[in-house]
Order: structure tokens, then sequence, then C-alpha cells
């Protein structure tokens, strides 16, 4: 009696059928011989409403601004997003847009640090 991904129409509507009867949710589990867990997803996700997907606005950006956003990638690697399409003239790009343009792009890159100086690397560096 494992917890499958989905119930199927026919147990949908069993489910419905219970649930208006005021069968729990553990009842009809064990009449459907599946998992409670899933029936109780499925109450729960039935008495919220399902949102319609909104399409997103296509990006705007031509090739000549891709061109010119990876060179300034390639230029200065540890910049913010904010600085390299502010350096590209690029103004006005909100910031989810940014960040995506650069994930297909480019690496993250985070400065390398340099570990502390001990007594001898001290020394050397006042020489």
């Amino acid at each position: 009696m494992g917890q499958r991904r989905d119930l199927t129409d026919s147990e949908k509507s069993k489910n419905v059928k219970s649930l208006s009867e005021g069968c729990s949710t553990l009842k009809i589990a064990k009449i459907l011989g599946c998992d409670h867990r899933t029936i109780k997803r499925f109450v729960a996700s039935s008495q919220q409403d399902s949102k319609k997907r909104v399409e997103r606005k296509i990006c705007k950006l031509t090739a000549k601004y891709l061109r010119r956003i990876r060179c300034e990638v390639t230029r200065s690697p540890l910049s913010s997003s904010a600085v390299i399409f502010q350096n590209c003239n690029l103004s006005g790009v909100s910031r989810s847009t940014r960040c995506s343009v650069l994930r297909d792009m480019a690496k993250v890159r985070k400065s390398e640090t340099q570990p502390p100086l001990n007594k001898t690397h001290k020394l050397k560096q006042q020489d």
C-alpha cells in the first residue's frame, strides 16, 4: 500500500462521492486501497483554485547587446549583474532578466581569498 503519484479519474470520482457522503480520508484510502496521504493531497489541492499559467514576456535583448554583455563578463568576472548591465549601457532591465541571461552565458565566480600570513611569510613580505 505505497503512495502513488496521482489518482486515476475513477478513483477521483469515488473520492469526491465518498467525501460528499461524509467519509474520512482514512476510510476512503481503505476503500480505494491506496495511501491516505494521497487522498489528503487530493482534498487539499481540490479546494485550491488552479491558477492559469501566465505567459512571461520574452527577453528583448538583441544579439548585439548579448555580445556586449558576454565581453563585459569576460572583462570583469567578479562584477554584479547590475554593474555588468550598466557598463553595457543597458538600464531598466529587471533583475530576473539579468540573472536569467547571465545564468545562460556565464558562470558564477568568487574571488580567491588568500590565507592569513604566518611569521615567515610576514618577514618575506617586509624584505
